[in-house]
Order: C-alpha cells, then structure tokens, then sequence
C-alpha cells in the first residue's frame, strides 16, 4: 500500500470511528481521545487530518450528503422532494447553533481546513451536478443555467443559510431554516 493509500484509509478509519461514536454516545459526549482509540491511531495523528472535531463532524456531514444526493439521481418521478427530504434532515448533524457556530469556525480555521472543507465541496458538487442534470433531462429543472452553476448557487445557498442561522437568526431549527430559504432556491430554477 502506498503512502497515499495509507493516509485515505487512516482518515476513513478516523470517520467511521467517529460516526460509530456519535452514534453510541452523541456528538458532545465524544471525545478526539475515544475516536483516536477506537481507530487505533495516536492522538497526534487526528490532528493530521482534523483541525478539531468540529472539522471531523463537517466532513461526516459532507460524507453524508454526498451518498444521500447520488441515490437522489437514481429516485423516479420528481426529484425536488427527494432534495427538500434531504435538506430537512441536515438538523440530525447538527442540535444547537453554538455547534453549527463551532464547525463554522473550524472550516475557516486554517489554510489547510479551508482546502479540505473544498475538496468536500467539490465531490458534494459532481454529486449535486448529476441530480440536476438528471432533472433537466426530465424537464424539471431549467436548462437555462448549467447545471454545475446551478449547483455552486446552491452551496452558496446553503453556505450562507448555515452561517446566518449560527449567529442566531431565522428559525430555531437548521432543517426548517433550510427549506424556508430553499424553496425560493426551488423556484428560480424550475422549468
């Protein structure tokens, strides 16, 4: 195995350590000490690839998301409810707005968070880009934007939704929030 396969696997061992935790205990009663033992790495080695577990629990959510849409793409009939479905449900990531606040904050931390928070975003994109390309194939969506701008839109979107609910504004749950802001998204790019 080389070093880059090695460096994948160790960061995928830190995430399904951390999603199995989460699980078991929640978010705020896990600790970067428990994730390192139960992934048998040293706790100096999380630190290679995580900031901080906020910057853990945002590319878990990205994970998440990316899975979620590219099953989206394979769904009959309409595609915008499977989305909306898919947005309602980003509140399970995320119980308070101090913690949103935080993984805010930890995306932005560092030059090497923001590099890594994009390259989640850029496989979020080819994902989201399929769905709708799918959905101008069935004439749901509009074709007059390309797909992959309509995509950077809703990033951006959701991005600046995330970030005005984290400094307490809008509604008091994340998944309401998003479908509020999002259904003036739906309409601009409806056929």
């Amino acid at each position: 195995m080389n070093r880059e396969d090695k460096k994948r696997l160790t960061r995928q061992n830190v995430l399904n350590a951390a999603i199995e935790l989460f699980a078991e205990q929640s978010y705020e009663a896990t600790t970067i000490t428990q994730i390192t033992e139960r992934a048998g790495i040293a706790k100096g080695t999380f630190f290679n690839y995580f900031a901080n577990k906020e910057d853990l629990i945002c590319d878990i959510q990205v994970i998440w998301a990316v899975e979620e849409v590219r099953r989206i793409k394979e769904q009959p009939g309409l595609l915008i409810p499977h989305i909306r479905y898919l947005i309602m449900q980003i509140d399970k990531f995320h119980a308070s707005r101090q913690l949103m606040l935080a993984v805010n904050q930890g995306i932005i931390s560092s030059p090497k968070a923001i590099r890594n928070q994009l390259e989640q975003i850029d496989e979020l994109v080819k994902a989201l880009t399929e769905v709708i390309e799918e959905g101008q194939r069935r004439g749901e969506f509009t074709s007059s934007l390309p797909a992959a701008m309509i995509c950077e839109i809703a990033i951006q979107t959701y991005l600046g939704t995330r970030l005005y609910w984290s400094m307490g504004r809008g509604d008091s749950n994340l998944g309401t929030q998003m479908v509020v802001t999002f259904e003036l998204f739906f309409k601009s790019i409806m056929a």
